[in-house]
């Protein structure tokens, strides 16, 4: 009898012994995990291993969850979904099987994907994200991380990416991978970013830049005639953009840019540009007096007009005042001396 009590208790020590957990700190998620019938011992503060062993896809998404402390133990898992929930920081480390991820539409501050070598497609968009470290994801081919917070994004290894999807950031600074060979489409609009070359993209489809302050853009990959779709508008300081035919991408129906931007082959500035670039504006926005200067050249005439291209005035000195216009946008046609002319935009508050 003594001996059946002891194997007994044996083998209890060993059943417990052998049923190891992983905490989940968050009832809610491991309410949801319940509700899947993925955790098995009910509400306990922890999930046993092996439930969480050989899950592959996980969905929690819209749950109002805090906290996904706990995914470690997933250690099969190739796809999650935890989008629209309440998550600050999302440590993937474990999980190094993951191929798809997406957390979009959280509040998160810090994503760690560092360990994921096999991630192939990223949305981690909507969030407070002021970086992004996505070095070791080799082959990451979809990316979409818009409205963030981000200043610069590093993508040097991603040879693989097809798709950046960044718009909507605090852009200054973004590193194109070092091969783009595969990529097709680039949403960088409503950043910062001064310069773009995408020259080693052969394959480039659909290019939205709108709404930066670029000064340098650089398309001659040689096929822009299988760029459908290209929009460059709003970038002030944008003088040229370089591409493989003029003639192409000025009656591309859906290319779009500033009409003080000029499509250029060589991408050089010739003398008119010069000085052209060298005619500065300000204030803009302007209240009272607006102020027309050039250290290239005598401004001989300028005509304000409003944005429905009626003339409001015309003006020989460099001093224009708008205290009298309605509020709006306006644009400038300059003519210089040498009969270089332009058009400038400018806004009356």
């Amino acid at each position: 009898m003594k001996n059946n009590i002891a194997f007994i208790l044996f083998m209890l020590q060993f059943i417990t012994l052998g049923a190891q957990t992983t905490p989940v700190p968050d009832p809610v998620f491991e309410n949801k995990l319940i509700a899947l019938g993925i955790d098995s011992n009910g509400i306990t503060g922890n999930i046993l291993n092996e439930d969480a062993e050989g899950v592959i896809n996980l969905n929690v998404t819209n749950s109002s969850i805090t906290d996904l402390s706990g995914i470690e133990a997933f250690v099969d898992l190739e796809m999650l979904d935890c989008d629209t929930n309440l998550l600050t920081a999302l440590d993937l480390s474990s999980n190094t099987k993951l191929k798809i991820v997406d957390c979009q539409k959280n509040i998160l501050t810090n994503l760690n994907v560092s360990a994921n070598e096999a991630l192939v497609s990223l949305s981690c968009q909507e969030n407070q994200l002021a970086g992004l470290n996505l070095s070791n994801n080799l082959i990451l081919s979809d990316l979409s991380c818009q409205d963030n917070l981000l200043s610069n994004l590093d993508l040097t290894n991603n040879t693989e990416l097809y798709q950046i999807i960044c718009h909507d950031n605090d852009l200054t600074q973004m590193t194109f991978p070092t091969s783009q060979n595969k990529l097709e489409i680039v949403w960088c609009y409503n950043n910062q970013l001064e310069s773009i070359d995408l020259t080693n993209a052969p394959i480039l489809a659909t290019l939205r830049f709108e709404n930066n302050n670029l000064s340098f853009l650089d398309l001659r990959n040689g096929n822009n005639t299988n760029i459908h779709t290209m929009d460059a508008r709003n970038n002030t300081n944008l003088s040229l953009i370089c591409v493989d035919n003029i003639g192409y991408s000025g009656s591309a129906p859906n290319w779009n840019k500033d009409i003080t931007a000029q499509y250029s082959e060589s991408c050089l500035l010739g003398v008119e540009n010069v000085e052209l670039n060298a005619i500065t504006i300000y204030p803009n926005p302007a209240r009272d007096l607006l102020t027309v200067s050039s250290n290239a050249g005598f401004i001989k005439k300028i005509e304000l007009y409003d944005q429905f291209g009626q003339l409001m005035t015309t003006e020989t000195s460099p001093d224009i005042h708008v205290s009298n216009y309605s509020t709006g946008v306006y644009f400038l046609w300059i003519e210089t001396a040498s009969g270089s002319k332009t058009f400038r935009k400018i806004i009356i508050y």
